[in-house]
């Protein structure tokens, strides 16, 4: 397999924004009564998942609180699937909040994105009560995992 080099990446970059646009088209496709917005949150921190100088996939972090961060906009490009990328991307997600000083992450995934819990559970994230605008969701799944031990 080709290397992947997990590395961040500015919001503005032509490469993270066509991921971003895939990953909002996949959901509102497998959500079609939620439409998922473009619209980012200023505070999110972009990682890519670099393989051989094409983008395929990217992962942002966004603090919450002074110890709690979210992960947002995990997304790895259909073509790149399989190949233990996003296990990548949240492992260079999770040092990062670690060096930032949080201790707490949080996500909110689908009912319909299994893919996505399984990834979320083999990494140490257990289930938790709704959060924000998740409450009320019938179609959302939130997750949590403490840093300092890897539970949830």
């Amino acid at each position: 397999m080709a290397a992947v080099l997990i590395v961040p990446r500015h919001r503005a970059d032509p490469a993270l924004a066509a991921l971003l646009v895939a990953a909002v088209d996949e959901l509102n496709t497998r959500y079609p009564e939620e439409s998922t917005s473009h619209d980012l949150d200023p505070r999110a921190r972009f990682l890519v998942a670099d393989v051989e100088g094409r983008a395929a996939g990217c992962v942002a972090l966004v603090q919450l609180e002074r110890a709690v961060g979210e992960v947002k906009r995990m997304f790895v490009a259909p073509s790149f699937r399989g190949r233990g990328i996003a296990t990548r991307l949240l492992a260079g997600l999770e040092m990062r909040a670690r060096a930032a000083g949080m201790v707490r992450l949080v996500l909110e995934t689908g009912v319909r994105q299994p893919e996505s819990v399984a990834l979320y559970e083999k990494a140490g994230f257990g289930p938790v009560a709704p959060y924000g605008s998740h409450v009320g969701s019938s179609l959302s799944l939130c997750f949590a995992k403490d840093l300092a031990d890897g539970a949830a």
